[in-house]
């Protein structure tokens, strides 16, 4: 029942559906129309035997042969070696599309030789996943999706249920603080999954996103999710507790700092080094670092990955259920 009743305040209420469900939804439009179009712009470095030019955009040409760890640590998508009458192209990116460039550079290096005909050997470069920038993208409006659920939550525990005498009401029901913590995060959990799953669906098929999660990946997820509404939550629940009144336009004003300092929108790199430190004390950044690990890129080693969800559970329930102690405590005098 207190789950249910949580639940629909997340719905109900304008200003959280729009921050939790809509506004993710928004900046998925915003971003996957920016983002999703720089797909094709692969950069591709090549080496030839032979006199050939090559004057396409993002081509690079090699004086020398690269060995395979070369290429395999080079930040071309792709590089292309024309030797001995053979052609090798080592692919490095699922999204490559080069096939009419490659065609040209084919033709080039053929009338550079004798009329003998060219093998084009096509090798895939295993390099483990890597993120495309609109996948990037996509994971931090999860990410900020997940903080605006868990922040606002918290915030709510002062700003809708105190002052409007939620907690005088039930001070005099048998309701424990424990149940109103559980009803209360499960709730919010439920709504950060829906929000996130949201965005998953959506990013796939307006963009071709590829990050719906496997089944063997969905317990990790689901981690994760759980984990930044809790810490998101106890990051509210403070914000309540410290400014009351003003809760709701402080985490407004940190809402927007996550979004510039997290880094999970834009870069940082052009900040002065004291203002990038600032993204280390930002939620959004971790959740980030959580989400990548379970899309398998090797940003966290499992012992960190589940640290850093235990600290983040642990300390959202701790710090939300010593508030709920606290004001029922509170309006039982």
């Amino acid at each position: 029942m207190l789950f249910y009743s949580f639940f629909l305040v997340n719905i109900r209420n304008r200003f959280l559906f729009f921050m939790n469900i809509l506004l993710p939804i928004v900046f998925l439009i915003l971003f996957g129309a920016v983002f999703g179009k720089q797909q094709t712009g692969a950069s591709v470095a090549f080496y030839s035997d032979r006199d050939v030019n090559i004057d396409f955009e993002n081509w690079t040409k090699l004086s020398d042969i690269p060995t395979d760890e070369e290429i395999k640590s080079s930040p071309y998508d792709a590089i292309i070696i024309g030797n001995d009458r053979k052609i090798q192209v080592f692919a490095k990116s699922n999204l490559l599309q080069i096939d009419y460039e490659l065609q040209v550079f084919k033709l080039r290096y053929t009338s550079r030789g004798s009329s003998a005909p060219v093998k084009v050997v096509l090798n895939d470069v295993k390099v483990g996943k890597e993120l495309t920038a609109l996948e990037y993208i996509m994971i931090g409006v999860i990410a900020i999706s997940l903080l605006s659920v868990g922040m606002n939550a918290g915030v709510s525990i002062y700003s809708e249920y105190v002052r409007y005498g939620l907690f005088k009401r039930l001070s005099v029901t048998p309701i424990s603080s424990l149940r109103l913590l559980l009803g209360c995060a499960s709730a919010n959990m439920i709504t950060g999954i829906i929000s996130s799953f949201a965005v998953l669906l959506l990013s796939k098929f307006i963009f071709g996103a590829n990050l719906i999660v496997s089944l063997t990946q969905l317990p990790e997820y689901l981690l994760v999710v759980i984990s930044s509404v809790s810490v998101n939550l106890a990051l509210g629940t403070i914000i309540g507790l410290l400014f009351k009144n003003a809760a709701q336009s402080v985490a407004q004003i940190i809402y927007t700092i996550f979004i510039f300092f997290s880094g999970v929108y834009f870069p940082i790199d052009f900040l002065p080094k004291v203002l990038r430190s600032v993204s280390y004390l930002t939620t959004p950044r971790y959740v980030h670092l959580l989400f990548q690990k379970v899309y398998n890129i090797p940003v966290l080693d499992d012992f960190s990955f589940y640290t850093i969800n235990t600290i983040f559970i642990f300390s959202g329930l701790t710090i939300a259920s010593f508030a709920m102690r606290k004001f029922l405590h509170s309006e039982d005098r």
